[in-house]
């Protein structure tokens, strides 16, 4: 099941909705759908609401049952120790006013993540994968690419292509330059990764721009084969990038990187992500 919340959307866009959903109430749709068709949906909306925003809420196999998109919305979907919850912007007024509020990292996080003396961010692996969809529950890896740090220094790094029975749609195929055809000849199965990823990640810190993503299509891989994945800690980028930027449109990774004029070129390339990521990282750790 998904619910969809409208606000400010236009009437063209409303009356292409009820073709797929029930309208319960003024922006409020109701519906069940298959993955596919709700992901082209969900693009159908950003593309067309224009000004608006957009909410979607629906059915998931994880801890809380669902998940969120959100699309022009000062509420965010924000992971607390692994559940997630919508962030609600403090209003103005309150936030000019009361200066006494700390604002920043938490001393633990700092000791994490900025290279305190307990757990120094300089051991970490740095993860990206490219898929064939959204969804870690019905879509598959298509790409993946890990970079092992420790002491500051690289110390390993692995690419590779992953064959899938999938067919990767073609709006993927133009987004990553991975086709069918490229992951037959020269990728490898799905077994074949998975003493990559536990030499790599299990027991580690791990990094990325929206791990989640990532941390989630790997999660499931592993399901699939009866392993279990065990990290030590989830680092994302973008949710420090929302903690320290606030004058750019959006958090997409190239938003950020063009912020630190970085060069995105490379985009949806997994190792070159990894390695913007990574870049990322060392110029928001130069901002007090």
């Amino acid at each position: 099941m998904i619910v969809v919340s409208l606000t400010n959307c236009p009437p063209k866009l409303r009356g292409d909705l009820s073709k797929w959903l029930s309208e319960i109430n003024t922006g409020v749709y109701v519906g069940n759908m298959n993955a596919r068709i709700r992901e082209e949906l969900w693009k159908r909306i950003c593309d067309s609401i224009g000004s608006g925003q957009a909410t979607m809420v629906f059915s998931s196999d994880n801890e809380q049952g669902f998940r969120y998109l959100t699309y022009n919305t000062s509420w965010k979907p924000y992971d607390f120790e692994g559940i997630v919850l919508m962030k609600r912007p403090l209003p103005v007024n309150h936030a000019s006013l009361d200066n006494t509020a700390k604002h920043g990292f938490s001393k633990a996080y700092k000791n994490m993540v900025m290279g305190g003396h307990r757990e120094k961010a300089t051991d970490y692996v740095i993860i990206d994968v490219e898929t064939t969809g959204l969804d870690p529950e019905t879509d598959r890896i298509t790409e993946i690419a890990m970079i092992k740090v420790s002491n500051g220094s690289e110390v390993g790094r692995y690419r590779t292509y992953v064959r899938t029975d999938y067919k990767i749609p073609e709006n993927v195929q133009k987004l990553t330059g991975i086709t069918d055809e490229l992951i037959e000849k020269e990728g490898v199965s799905e077994e074949e990764i998975i003493k990559p990823i536990n030499e790599f990640i299990c027991n580690s810190v791990v990094v990325g721009y929206n791990v989640k993503f990532d941390v989630a299509f790997v999660r499931n891989l592993l399901k699939r084969y009866n392993k279990e994945l065990a990290l030590k800690k989830i680092i994302d980028i973008m949710s420090i990038a929302r903690k320290k930027i606030y004058d750019v449109s959006n958090y997409k990774m190239k938003t950020i990187a063009e912020y630190f004029s970085l060069d995105t070129s490379g985009l949806h390339s997994a190792m070159s992500d990894c390695e913007l990521t990574q870049r990322i990282l060392y110029k928001l750790n130069e901002i007090k």
